[in-house]
């Protein structure tokens, strides 16, 4: 008798075990039923005894195989040089049903499925039950006819949309990209039950229309003056490849319905025509107007890179677009506490998505994303916001979002924040106490500034050295010590003085926890910054100007915005007429809606306005909360009102400086600096920030 890869993998794992294992174990380990273990034993225990071997069996403990080393070794190699009948898992059998079923316009009889998979038609029953609820995603329907056989019933579209499912389902992207690039190399690093199902689904693509394919998509970049993004070529490559093979089978669309009627109108579909009629097809092969439109709209929906480049931005969709973007990254910024706002790569990123994305959906193309449940599990909260994302653009666009699209959202979003959470490092200092030997001091600094970029050694100090008090002065943030010291007013981590993993581990959790304690001291270094801002007058102009224009006033007597907006235009302004000037200015703020902090209680204003003269910060803080129009029109309670005011012709390099006040506010503890601590604390930390913003400049113009 031969062996099944199922009764190799039986024999394989007893040669691993030292004891008796029973049937259970082995049906788990096999992922089978302990009825199948039951019948393949009798086959692996005949196929044993012609070798002279014998399978141990005792009561209540199971099986094994009692055998020396060299002739387990023997026996492996005996094992993986027997040629194994195929033996298809339920998973596989269901793989290979949905090709076969899929690939024939007409009926299959159920015999020559039984004789494909080698299994009974009472097997075959069962698994063609397990298809309804994934052929029922696209619509599709197994009928059943008894004495004939089965077929799939539903139009040719959705049997397309099923079809490229099973491939984005059976392949990875870059098995796509090496079936692709590479079809002429046969030699796959497959066994040959994944061989055979890879196979199956490939004959109902037909990789040699892929070179086909890939001329038509390369003309078409050259004649439009675009290039498609890598995942959309995929896509294209794949999706034209069964459309042609489909029409070769005299399997075609009947009707494209209301899709794109103008289509034949623009220069797409005029350029996809005229290829074809200019290239070699199989004989007789002629493709009918309502492919050519399948094929273009799906080229229109495809994305395409740097579509928003300099030339972009005129055509009226395309504000519309920009506009939607804008409100989707203010709900993404809301939902994750991280200010996107400014990120100029989300929203031109997230804006072409968004437009292939819409028009996709309008057009009734399906979007399959290979990452969906990938990105479900290891993401949830990102996902979750994705999906308030995605509730937003079906309100607006009048469409329903599936979850393939919120996980491309959800990557967009994700990719934005990381990024800014690693622009936004919190920098903490630390001094370094040890006994006298200052040698491996040094090497305990130098290992922890290696792993912990985000610390700054300021000093080594011996224990009898230490002064609290100076430490405060010298804005110091943790003490990092190898001996144990009494209570400090300073957090202090104990580490051994060559840092192992629990050390770092110990680390890790106190940064994740901390908040400073001093934040009321000043962190700046007046003169070196005196110094920076005259060798960067842009940035260092501005900055003066915020530190000079800084207003700061507790219990307000404001009981509407009204009121507050009258108080904010008699603060500011010098004359009556900069006065109406300034609440015309907070009125419109206040109409579009402002930016609200809702878990700070808080409300952001960025006032422009002729009558104002110079950058300037002014921080309300009201004697009962006030009611203010948020920016989806939503009415939000708060007692913090921020106005960050700059003239009607304000450049980019103070806009930059706005921002960043604007971004610490958002993302960082300044916001919990402004709710509870006096004017001198938050002059303090404003200043900090803006420190913070001019050493980055000098590291980026690299002045000394």
């Amino acid at each position: 008798m031969k062996l099944t890869e199922r009764t190799k993998k039986m024999i394989l794992l007893l040669l691993e075990e030292d004891n008796y294992r029973t049937v259970r174990y082995i049906a788990e380990k096999v992922n089978v039923s302990s009825r199948t273990v039951l019948r393949e034993l009798m086959n692996i225990e005949h196929w044993l005894n012609t070798k002279g071997i014998v399978l141990e069996k005792k009561k209540g403990s199971g099986i094994q195989l009692c055998l020396r080393e060299k002739e387990r070794e023997a026996l492996k190699k005996d094992i993986q040089s027997e040629k194994a009948d195929l033996v298809y898992s339920p998973e596989q059998r269901i793989t290979l049903l949905k090709a076969e079923l899929l690939k024939n316009s007409g009926i299959t009889k159920l015999y020559t499925l039984t004789r494909l998979l080698e299994v009974t038609e009472g097997t075959i029953s069962a698994d063609l039950d397990k298809l309804d609820t994934w052929m029922d995603k696209f619509r599709l329907k197994i009928n059943k006819k008894p004495g004939l056989g089965v077929y799939v019933e539903g139009n040719e579209i959705s049997i397309r949309s099923a079809i490229i499912s099973l491939i984005y389902e059976q392949f990875h992207e870059a098995e796509l990209i090496n079936i692709i690039f590479n079809r002429d190399n046969e030699a796959l690093n497959l066994d040959l039950i994944k061989t055979r199902i890879n196979q199956g689904i490939l004959d109902i693509m037909d990789i040699h229309y892929l070179g086909l394919t890939e001329q038509l998509l390369r003309n078409v970049e050259k004649q439009m003056n675009y290039q498609f993004a890598d995942n959309s070529y995929i896509g294209l490559v794949i999706r034209i490849s069964v459309t042609l093979h489909r029409c070769f089978m005299g399997m075609f669309i009947k009707d494209i319905g209301d899709l794109e009627k103008d289509v034949p109108g623009d220069k797409l579909y005029r350029l996809v025509k005229e290829w074809f009629n200019s290239h070699e097809t199989p004989p007789s092969f002629i493709i009918p107007e309502e492919e050519i439109r399948y094929i273009v709209i799906h080229i229109k929906g495809a994305e395409i890179q740097e579509r928003y480049g300099q030339d972009s931005g005129h055509d009226i969709q395309d504000l519309k677009i920009m506009e939607l973007t804008k409100e989707i990254i203010y709900i993404a910024e809301r939902e994750t506490g991280i200010y996107l706002e400014d990120n100029e790569k989300l929203l031109r990123g997230l804006a072409g998505h968004l437009k292939m994305a819409i028009y996709r959906i309008k057009m009734h193309l399906d979007i399959m994303n290979p990452l969906l449940e990938d990105i479900k599990d290891m993401y949830p909260d990102l996902f979750q916001t994705a999906g308030k994302c995605a509730a937003f653009i079906e309100e607006k666009e009048g469409i329903a979002i599936p979850e393939d699209e919120i996980a491309y959202l959800a990557t967009h979003i994700g990719a934005a924040v990381k990024e800014e959470k690693n622009n936004t490092l919190q920098i903490y200092r630390a001094v370094v106490v040890c006994t006298n030997d200052i040698g491996a001091a040094q090497l305990l600094v130098a290992e922890i500034e290696r792993v912990f970029p985000n610390i700054r050694i300021s000093s080594i100090i011996s224990v009898m050295d230490m002064d609290i008090v100076q430490l405060t002065q010298k804005h110091i943030d943790l003490i990092i010590t190898t001996v144990e010291l009494q209570m400090t007013k300073l957090p202090s981590i104990l580490v051994n003085p060559i840092l192992n993993e629990t050390d770092k581990k110990h680390i890790r959790e106190v940064l994740e926890d901390f908040l400073p304690e001093n934040m009321n001291y000043s962190r700046i270094r007046t003169a070196q910054l005196e110094e920076k801002l005259n060798k960067l007058k842009q940035y260092s102009s501005y900055i003066l100007q915020i530190m000079h224009n800084f207003l700061f006033v507790e219990q307000v007597a404001a009981e509407n915005m009204e009121e507050l907006n009258h108080f904010i235009s008699r603060s500011l302004a010098k004359t009556g007429e900069d006065r109406v000037l300034i609440e015309r200015g907070m009125e419109n703020n206040e109409n579009k809606g402002a930016a609200i902090l809702s878990q700070k209680g808080m409300v952001l204003y960025h006032l422009r306005s002729e009558a104002v003269k110079e950058l300037g910060m002014t921080a309300l803080r009201v004697k009962d909360s006030i009611f203010s129009r948020e920016k989806n029109g939503h009415m939000e309670k708060a007692d913090m009102f921020i106005v960050l005011s700059m003239p009607y012709d304000t450049d980019s390099y103070a806009l930059e400086v706005l921002n960043e006040i604007t971004r610490k506010i958002i993302s960082s503890d300044f916001a919990m600096t402004l709710k509870q601590c006096g004017k001198e604390e938050i002059r303090i930390e404003m200043n900090t920030i803006l420190d913070n913003f001019i050493q980055s400049k000098v590291r980026d113009t690299n002045i000394k």
